[in-house]
């Protein structure tokens, strides 16, 4: 009896075993096919950034190794220890002093860090360091060559720079060319510089960076700059200081521009037969005769997936009739933007931007709002004024922040951004007599214009898809795709 009692417990006990150990042996399965497709997936990734150069799948360098200077490839063995880059063996120093220079005057290109506007006073922008190319509504394809200005950091030097190119339906030739003495000191540079130009312009460059523009325009049939001639010449005097992480920037300079209006010349792009280029408008011609002075702060605290620092940029125009122009105004914009991780994986980034312009106010000074890069869920550049108020916020999750999420591949959501945003702006025209901080009285909520919505991007925040919605009425939704951050 007792020998049947052990038999049949037996029996059971495989009866049972054996489900157990096939439904173990199936979950290791599905766990090691599951690991191979993620590898493999992984692996295509890492192979796409490695061609492009880009971090939009793989990993970034840790915190020790990210901040290398740019372009900087010449060393000496007194240079300021801020400046040194630790992933490169320093050159032995013999007879003459070597000098150290770089292409740009930021710690940290833009690239590798936060978004910066560039220089107002020699605006001709480059998608390659010796290469100019776009393509717009005025001038179509614009090919021509580029020597950027180099800045020299510790001695005294005499730097040369020009730039020129030919838009093919405006059968034009512009560019411009310049030189500045430089005295540097390590980590400060002082410039006194002159320039002169023929320019296809536009102030549009913190909506949209040219890169971007020329593929909307080429292939959809969207141009999202406006443009004007410039002809004239400046001349600046400049402050530049540098650290590792941070830079501040200072200039002033006087300004001759003769302005005209430019006509849309082509029709013409890849797709979007159906649809037409926007005219560009006009702006108010003349001689403008002005002082400018900018001022700008940069600071890069960490850099893993996302950017992590402060932007802030001021600027003040002046033009007046006693300087022999035909213009009489005066400008004020500051731009601040916080880029803020709120821990690995997820960040706040913030923008508070101002405008106001008084006196008699040409139409190529004043402020739009309205779509890209502002209220998206709006048409573009729908408001006008003197005035101008704009708050941008965003929260940016990485999807490594749902890694222990079994439901979803992780695969995927490893290399995507789930982003909410939020925006509002306020626009309006005052009396040109008004000071500059008056003519906000009528700011509530009925004249506050603002919108909300949900997107999906790439781990690096660029590339993204956007979808947005008005607050203040119901309205179609808009839909919006991006190969650059907005700020």
């Amino acid at each position: 009896m007792k020998t049947f009692i052990f038999l049949l417990l037996g029996l059971i006990g495989i009866i049972v075993q054996n489900p157990l150990t096939l439904r173990a042996q199936e979950e290791n399965s599905k766990s090691k096919i599951r690991a191979d497709i993620d590898s493999m997936v992984e692996n295509i990734f890492d192979r796409f950034d490695e061609k492009l150069g880009t971090y939009i799948f793989r990993d970034e360098p840790n915190e020790e190794n990210e901040f290398i200077m740019p372009n900087s490839d010449i060393f000496d063995e007194n240079e300021d220890a801020d400046f040194q880059d630790e992933s490169r063996p320093r050159k032995p120093v013999t007879g003459k002093r070597k000098i150290t220079y770089s292409m740009n005057l930021y710690a940290v290109s833009p690239e590798r860090g936060i978004v910066r506007n560039i220089f107002p006073v020699f605006p001709w922008e480059a998608v390659d360091e010796n290469i100019l190319f776009r393509y717009n509504r005025v001038e179509g394809f614009f090919l021509g060559l580029n020597y950027p200005q180099k800045y020299y950091w510790n001695q005294r030097k005499l730097t040369l720079f020009a730039s020129g190119g030919y838009g093919f339906k405006a059968h034009r030739w512009r560019g411009g060319i310049g030189g500045a003495q430089q005295f540097g000191s390590g980590r400060r540079i002082f410039e006194v510089g002159v320039e002169g130009h023929s320019l296809t312009d536009t102030r549009d460059q913190w909506l949209i960076e040219l890169d971007e523009n020329n593929l909307a325009a080429l292939i959809l049939r969207d141009d999202y700059r406006d443009y004007f001639g410039r002809e004239g010449f400046s001349i600046w005097s400049g402050l530049y200081h540098r650290w590792l992480r941070s830079d501040f920037q200072f200039q002033i300079a006087y300004r001759n521009d003769l302005y005209e209006s430019l006509d849309r010349k082509t029709n013409w792009s890849i797709f979007g037969s159906g649809k037409v280029f926007r005219e560009n408008p006009a702006v108010d011609e003349g001689r403008m005769k002005s002082i400018l002075t900018t001022l700008k702060i940069h600071s890069t605290e960490s850099r893993r997936i996302f950017a992590a620092g402060w932007s802030a940029s001021a600027s003040v125009e002046a033009a007046d009739k006693s300087l022999g122009g035909d213009f009489d105004f005066r400008s004020y914009i500051i731009d601040v933007r916080r880029y803020q991780p709120v821990s690995r994986y997820d960040n706040m980034n913030i923008r508070l931007r101002a405008g106001s312009a008084t006196g008699d106010v040409p139409q190529q000074k004043e402020f739009d709002l309205g779509g890209l890069s502002t209220l998206p869920a709006f048409r573009f550049k729908e408001f006008n004024g003197n005035r101008m108020l704009l708050a941008n916020i965003e929260y940016v999750v990485n999807g490594k922040m749902f890694d222990d999420v079994e439901f979803f591949p992780s695969w995927l959501l490893r290399n995507v951004n789930i982003i909410f945003f939020a925006d509002a702006g306020y626009i309006e025209d005052a009396d040109d007599n008004a000071s500059p901080f008056e003519g906000y009285k009528a700011l509530d909520w009925t004249t506050l214009r603002s919108d909300w919505g949900v997107g999906i991007g790439s781990r690096d925040a660029k590339f993204r898809l956007g979808f947005a919605w008005r607050t203040d009425q119901s309205s179609p939704l808009m839909v919006f795709l991006r190969l650059n951050r907005p700020f």
